[in-house]
């Protein structure tokens, strides 16, 4: 910025007196209203009543069939996707990525449909249905909706919350005469599929009223450190659900509360030295250390290689090949077991449990909705295409309701079949179609041939997937050098999902994040400023030592909105920062100190508020402002604001703040507020060194 002349400050203070002449200043010719004639910055003075209706005037001006058909055909991102399709450039990259992601959909659907304690079919139903309804209505062509580890665990525990309660009553009505042991499985698994349909069905309609407000803005408050501290979390625990199927155990009962996780451990620990499975453990470590070195070498040349080598489905066949033909069965390793062939016909889900898992519905789709949309919006960044969050929140609600129909439990992106999906060369939503192409013709025609796979497999699958998972433990160390309150948002979401469980962690997250929220903005940075060199330019005297001040001289400058939650800190700060600690007289006396402290005079005589970062400002904010006009006044400190928002000069105007203070103590910018408080130390009877221009700023 150029130096300011003293001919160009002599017309600025020529125009600050003509502005405040008596002849042409009213109690309504604020310098607001000056500034506005001067320079043609004015809204029209419209009452409530008229702006409402100019508002509905311009609306129903633009109401008309075609502007009505083009806004629901907007909800379906697919007719412009097939409008604007070109084919040689689209369709090849398209089929080779949904083959692919295809191929990764079968293993990991029937890994993640294990892990929701349900028939491996259904997690092929969730790769299937869910796929089809988001290529239809969604907008992010590189995100891989289905089957994710973290709603597959969390569908788990919903299940496990309502089953246990309705099959002690079945128990206790019932002997176990009366029901065959076959029988009361079937009964089993029956249950569990109503209770995760009616799950599914919950958490879209929470999705689809979340659209339908237009609420998709509240998926910024789950931000990064709060997803990888929860997602990290919630992988361990899914990490310790693969163990006994590694070990070839059954899985520990009735451990649930606070630190369910070390009671785990020591539940496990004591199974595994009586019933261990060596067979099934030698299965379970060869194929994890099989798919890390496949996945590894993936990596390492996915540059030279365009497709992606198959190794979780190539772990499959293996598996099931040699299960088939060595009958790992007759020695006690767990196997997949039956698997229905077909597709399942549409049934209604029962909503037996509706008040049980009103709340698990909530979490799980605020956690789909925070990892899902994280990722559409990280690809839409990197390729430059528009995500637009209240129609991703539609494609989800509609993904989880209509699939419920037809025994899918709730849905969400995954990660690493995204990463696949994105490098597979793949570009527009239709990739979703021809991944669910194969994904049918598998489950119509082949499932039954998996029946031999070894568990052991899936869990080798589910846990080399945790991989990227696990690492984002590094984050930690990452969020301690950029923030410490991002770094203890990280921690407290981690640890208590850690210790306690998924849901209790997502709240104490939610919680931690809106507090600290609250802090940055209740008590921000209220900084110092100097004047660098000769120039218009006013900065933080710590982080620019070489920045002068004036003598009895205060500039300051408050790094948020000015509103009810921080007016207190604003005034103890800014009294603290001009050398003024009110304080009330003691009942008793220890000298004359206080009183000394009290008749002392002020170190300033003119302390300049820039209100730059003021957004906005509350009756509370203006009230406070005039409070401390006021009282500094009084204490022979004049204040000036500078570099006020239209909006906040506006309320300060409604507020009748200048008619409580005085008309002309803002100023346009705070070089002029500078300047102004410089001639009126020059025009009053002060010592010589106090107006001998600035000195080097001690900081």
């Amino acid at each position: 910025m150029a130096d300011i002349s003293s001919d160009q400050e002599v017309d600025l203070n020529r125009e600050h007196q003509r502005l405040s002449s008596p002849e042409e200043s009213s109690r309504r010719n604020r310098r607001l209203h000056s500034f506005v004639d001067t320079y043609g910055c004015n809204t029209p003075n419209l009452s409530r009543v008229e702006c409402a209706k100019r508002y509905f005037k311009n609306q129903c001006a633009t109401l008309t069939f075609l502007s009505c058909l083009n806004s629901f055909l907007d909800k379906i991102p697919i007719l412009r996707c097939l409008k604007e399709y070109k084919i040689r450039k689209y369709l090849f990259g398209d089929i080779i990525a949904g083959i692919t992601v295809a191929i990764m959909h079968i293993p990991q659907g029937m890994a993640y449909g294990v892990l929701t304690t349900l028939p491996p079919v259904h997690g092929l139903y969730v790769s299937f249905y869910p796929v089809i309804i988001y290529m239809i209505f969604g907008t992010c062509p590189h995100l891989s909706i289905g089957t994710f580890a973290v709603i597959s665990l969390m569908t788990a525990q919903a299940i496990e919350s309502v089953i246990q309660p309705a099959m002690n009553m079945i128990d206790g009505n019932q002997t176990m005469s009366s029901i065959s042991s076959s029988g009361s499985d079937l009964l089993m698994i029956n249950e569990r599929i109503s209770i995760a349909t009616t799950l599914a069905f919950l958490v879209g309609l929470v999705q689809l009223i979340l659209s339908f407000l237009r609420l998709g803005f509240l998926t910024v408050y789950l931000t990064e450190p709060f997803i990888s501290g929860f997602t990290t979390g919630a992988a361990l625990h899914v990490f310790t659900s693969q163990i006994p199927y590694i070990f070839g155990l059954k899985t520990p009962q009735g451990v649930s509360g606070p630190f369910k996780l070390p009671k785990l451990y020591v539940k496990l620990i004591g199974i595994l030295v009586r019933d261990i499975n060596w067979i099934s453990t030698a299965i379970g470590i060869c194929s994890i250390i099989v798919l890390y070195l496949a996945k590894y070498l993936n990596e390492r040349f996915k540059s030279k290689i365009r497709i992606v080598l198959p190794c979780e489905l190539i772990l499959v066949i293996i598996g099931t090949v040699v299960s088939h033909f060595t009958k790992l069965s007759t020695h006690g390793v767990s196997i997949v077991g039956e698997i229905k062939r077909g597709l399942p016909l549409p049934t209604i889900p029962t909503f037996n449990h509706v008040n049980e898992l009103i709340t698990p519905a909530i979490t799980i789709a605020a956690v789909s909705l925070s990892i899902s949309i994280s990722m559409a919006k990280m690809f839409s960044r990197k390729h430059d295409y528009k995500v637009s969050a209240n129609q991703e929140l539609l494609a989800y609600g509609i993904s989880n309701i209509v699939p419920s129909f037809f025994q899918c439990y709730p849905n969400a992106g995954s990660l690493s079949r995204s990463v696949v999906q994105e490098g597979s060369g793949g570009k527009t939503v239709l990739i979703g179609g021809f991944s669910s192409i194969v994904l049918g013709s598998v489950i119509m025609a082949l499932t039954p041939l998996f029946r031999p796979l070894p568990m052991a497999c899936l869990a080798a699958i589910i846990i080399v997937n945790l991989k990227g998972l696990f690492f984002q433990v590094k984050d930690f160390v990452f969020y301690i050098q950029i923030s410490l309150l991002e770094c203890i948002l990280w921690t407290m979401t981690f640890v208590s999902v850690l210790l306690f469980d998924v849901d209790i962690g997502l709240y104490v997250g939610v919680c931690t994040s809106f507090i600290i929220n609250t802090i940055r903005t209740q008590k921000p940075r209220f900084v110092t400023l100097g004047q660098v060199e000769n120039t218009g330019l006013y900065k933080n005297i710590v982080y620019f030592p070489s920045a002068c001040q004036y003598p009895r001289i205060k500039i300051l400058r408050f790094d948020e909105s000015l509103y009810a939650c921080n007016a207190p800190f604003f005034k103890r700060k800014l009294y603290e920062l001009i050398g003024i600690c009110p304080a009330y007289s003691p009942i008793i006396r220890c000298g004359k100190k206080l009183e000394e402290n009290e008749s002392a005079e002020p170190i300033y005589k003119y302390v300049i508020l820039e209100c730059s970062p003021f957004n906005y400002i509350d009756t509370v904010g203006v009230k406070l402002l005039i409070q401390v006009y006021k009282d500094l006044k009084k204490r022979g400190i004049t204040l000036y604001l500078s570099e006020c928002r239209f909006e906040v000069r506006h309320v300060l105007d409604v507020m009748k703040f200048y008619e409580k203070t005085e008309l002309y103590i803002i100023y346009v910018t705070t070089h002029n507020a500078v300047m102004g408080a410089r001639n009126a130390l020059n025009s009053a009877p002060v010592n010589n060194d106090e107006i001998n221009g600035p000195t080097e700023n001690q900081v």
